[in-house]
């Protein structure tokens, strides 16, 4: 919608702070051209009222249950939508890959919560009266190699260079993503490639990235951890095994580049 029309744009939020949705529900009543939609509380939510309405405005929490905003978004490319829907982001956690990210799906903006009133109305105009039609695209992640896209991953749950088994998880999910039948060989086949390319050992090798691992879970950001590896282990306080952690890794990295492609 055009707001020299005097129309409103329809907007959905999505997110599961239910104390956020109001005070953005409140800056948009003060701009009066906004008309909020739909409430979605978990990413499956915002997908199926998104394709359903196409609304001018979507503003996403970056973590939220079932779904995060960026499979939310994968979805929607996946389902060939093709709208010039603008897309916020707003987030706790204010880390360089996810501004990458952003930049890669065409996000319109990246709020850092908590965010200034002003502010936020300030850029959602802006925004808003952009006249270019923007549909939803991947070309930032096109010419990102999968060694790339692993390393942001594992220093997104926590997993930094000076970790020791930093490196050693980052070939093994390399090595799974190449041939996935390696997560029934661990012991005997996946570790042994590892430790053979670092001139270690098997029993090193395990030991390191079970320390890398438990490193993460014990200085980690829970929301985050919570996005790559579901309610189940963190409900019930465990760590998920090495063989857990390599294949969510490599199975998201296998996803993202299935979508590029």
């Amino acid at each position: 919608m055009n707001a020299e029309n005097h129309n409103k744009f329809t907007v959905i939020l999505a997110d599961r702070n239910r104390v956020y949705l109001r005070l953005i529900t409140d800056y948009l009543k003060e701009l009066r051209n906004f008309e909020i939609i739909e409430y979605a509380f978990d990413g499956r939510q915002a997908l199926d009222m998104t394709m359903e309405h196409t609304p001018d405005l979507l503003i996403m929490d970056l973590i939220m249950p079932r779904l995060d905003c960026f499979a939310v978004l994968e979805e929607l490319i996946e389902h060939g939508y093709n709208h010039d829907t603008r897309v916020i982001l707003t987030s706790a956690v204010w880390l360089d890959f996810v501004l990458k990210k952003a930049e890669s799906f065409g996000i319109d903006y990246v709020f850092l919560k908590p965010f200034e009133q002003s502010v936020f109305k300030k850029r959602i105009t802006e925004i808003m009266s952009q006249k270019a039609f923007k549909p939803l695209f991947l070309g930032g992640q096109k010419n990102r190699s999968p060694k790339e896209i692993v390393t942001q991953h594992i220093k997104m749950v926590g997993i930094t260079a000076n970790i020791k088994g930093y490196h050693y998880l980052r070939e093994a999910i390399l090595f799974v993503h190449q041939d996935f039948s390696l997560m029934s060989r661990l012991t005997k086949e996946l570790y042994v490639m590892v430790a053979d390319k670092y001139d270690s050992t098997p029993q090193r090798v395990e030991r390191a990235m079970r320390h890398a691992i438990e490193t993460a879970w014990n200085r980690g950001n829970l929301e985050v951890l919570e996005n790559f590896f579901g309610y189940t282990i963190l409900d019930t306080k465990g760590k998920p095994t090495n063989g857990e952690f390599i294949a969510m890794i490599a199975d998201k990295l296998n996803h993202e580049l299935k979508i590029v492609d």
